[in-house]
């Protein structure tokens, strides 16, 4: 599959890894919601929600990572997300699909 469209897609099949925090009023809403866009987009890693927000660790082409985050901040209807922060990682999260953590 080719995810390069001109100039403002070069390089977005290159594999990269992230880990991002959601805060917000998030709940099981919003689990399920970044479980099913990640599969979805066929990316690898995991989500952990706590009582400071959700953490995703994420793994793909640069070009679906960066969807899922952008599909992520604005969440599900029954989610109000705040903010969010993204961390680069090495890419080698050594997992197939998306769980639940």
């Amino acid at each position: 599959m080719d995810y390069e469209s001109g100039e403002f897609g070069r390089g977005g099949q290159n594999l990269c890894a992230v880990e991002l925090t959601y805060r917000g009023t998030l709940g099981e809403p919003f689990v399920a919601f970044a479980i099913d866009r990640a599969r979805r987009l066929s990316l690898n890693g995991w989500i952990s929600p706590g009582p400071d927000g959700v953490r995703i660790a994420a793994q793909g082409p640069q070009a679906m990572v960066d969807a899922f985050e952008i599909v992520c901040s604005l969440g599900p209807i029954q989610a109000d997300v705040r903010e969010w922060c993204r961390s680069d990682l090495q890419p080698g999260l050594n997992r197939d699909g998306f769980e639940r953590r």
